[in-house]
């Protein structure tokens, strides 16, 4: 049935979710379900550039920097009965980070709420501590800002994973069988725009060459894959395919824990930095259609810093490690384990060798790497990463601060200055002078020696010919702007 378009929509992900609750997302796929099933007050919208546009929101007024005032649309209905969603939901959602028992995973994104007011049905007012004009674009529009159904989540206990008793939007979640498939059907309740594919199907499939072949036999009709393998698609597509290349703002960066007594060193830290052939991990992984990144932020965006990026220096490497004391060093590497990552592991492990550094791989499969608790973290080395970008920089690095340390801040990076940092950047108004802030936090997380930015990675994206894919500029699927091609 190559090339065959049915009312279903067959999708390749890399694994299934781990958890639908938008307090503990981490995964990419907790991201996609998390962002199409659930409503926010604004969202990014598909298409090829970055704009914000309401969600679940009638208005929104943002001219106060210590409050946001909000209406919704009436009439937005949760599935399974659970009635509208209101502002009732909105102050349960959002406050319910700020619950010390929650242990939300995403809590710092709300550290400066103070909270929702409710001021009718669909209307109410969020108060921050502090000024924050990132709030809005890091996290309210971002895939933690989703809104959860008060009453289901408190049938539900407060708390649930990956089977979420209410959601809303044009798909609901019908059918979950872990490892196999997930299916999301088009949702009776939805009043809004129609859709074109009566249901989604979601295929964990972790390596990008299987999911190449499984569209290559008919069995998906759109997957992501490696840009490495990109200009071998173009030049050769399976039938009916279109290719594609999208830049996603996801940084792929090498952590180096200096909180582990083998590492806490600086001299070793910069050692390791010195080390690495950076262009030739990027050349070998995307096939050259990667830039080195100079930071967290992607090229073209507010705070993207220009200038020269780190450059290899194996004798310098090989003197640091002296004057430190740390000749023979073996260390550890910690990745999610599929082609590209053994691909750049590899390469690390011979330019580490050069430099008299002897590096274990230690690949896992990805449910495995993300599950970092405090005891896990102290024996954490160097971890090879990549993160979900976000086109406010605030979003990631608002993570590298002392009380992230055992749960997102693996390298043990705490600087009070980065802190002040932080708050200037989070009350700046102005976007070139918060610009100016974020270059100043990155080049002092690489000058810690902790960080190793690689680069921004591409994505080929691989689809029918009988489809038109609704994505975000870095090529994440909005489902419900899949359409059948005319």
């Amino acid at each position: 049935m190559t090339g065959a378009m049915a009312d279903a929509l067959r999708m390749a992900v890399p694994s299934d979710p781990s958890y639908l609750d938008p307090a503990y997302w981490g995964s990419t796929v907790d991201q996609f379900l998390i962002d199409n099933l659930y409503p926010r007050l604004g969202k990014y919208a598909a298409g090829d550039e970055w704009k914000i546009e309401l969600d679940v929101a009638k208005s929104v007024d943002l001219s106060d920097p210590m409050k946001i005032s909000f209406e919704l649309k009436p009439g937005v209905m949760w599935s399974g009965g659970y009635g509208e969603v209101t502002a009732e939901d909105v102050e349960y959602s959002f406050e319910r980070h700020l619950d010390p028992e929650m242990e939300s995973g995403v809590m710092t994104e709300f550290e400066h709420l103070k909270d929702v007011e409710v001021t009718g049905k669909y209307t109410g007012i969020i108060h921050l501590i502090e000024p924050a004009a990132t709030f809005w674009t890091s996290t309210l529009v971002y895939t933690s800002g989703a809104i959860i159904s008060k009453a289901a989540a408190e049938e539900a206990g407060g708390y649930f994973e990956a089977t979420p008793l209410a959601t809303t939007g044009p798909y609901m979640l019908s059918e979950f069988e872990p490892g196999n498939k997930l299916v999301l059907s088009a949702n009776p309740d939805w009043s809004g725009e129609a859709v074109d594919f009566d249901e989604i199907v979601l295929l964990p499939i972790s390596d990008e060459n299987a999911a190449e072949l499984a569209f290559a036999a008919g069995e998906i009709d759109y997957t992501r894959s490696s840009a490495g393998n990109y200009d071998t698609l173009i030049a050769n597509p399976p039938e009916g395919a279109v290719v594609s290349l999208a830049q996603t703002l996801d940084p792929l960066f090498l952590g180096i824990t200096q909180t582990n007594e083998k590492l806490s060193d600086i001299r070793v830290r910069k050692a390791i930095q010195l080390s690495l052939d950076l262009p030739t991990i990027i050349q070998a992984t995307t096939g050259g259609h990667g830039k080195q990144a100079t930071g967290f932020i992607a090229e073209g965006l507010v705070g993207h810093r220009d200038g020269a990026a780190l450059t290899r220096d194996v004798d310098q490497a090989r003197a640091l490690l002296s004057e430190a004391g740390a000749d023979g060093l073996t260390v550890r590497l910690d990745y999610v384990k599929n082609t590209e990552r053994d691909i750049a592991a590899q390469i690390m492990q011979a330019n580490m060798a050069e430099a008299g550094i002897a590096l274990e791989l230690n690949g896992q499969d990805e449910g495995t790497f993300w599950s970092v608790d405090e005891i896990r973290a102290a024996d954490l080395e160097l971890h090879l990463k990549s993160w979900t970008g976000n086109p406010d920089g605030y979003y990631t690095m608002q993570y590298f601060i002392e009380d992230q340390i055992g749960y997102w801040n693996w390298e043990g990076f705490a600087s009070d200055d980065y802190v002040a940092l932080l708050a200037e950047a989070r009350n700046a108004q102005d976007e070139a002078v918060r610009g100016e802030i974020y270059k100043q936090m990155q080049a002092m997380l690489e000058d810690s020696g902790s960080f190793v930015f690689i680069s921004q990675e591409p994505t080929a994206i691989l689809h029918r010919d009988t489809i038109e894919p609704g994505i975000l500029p870095d090529g994440r699927p909005v489902f419900h702007a899949f359409r059948k091609a005319d």
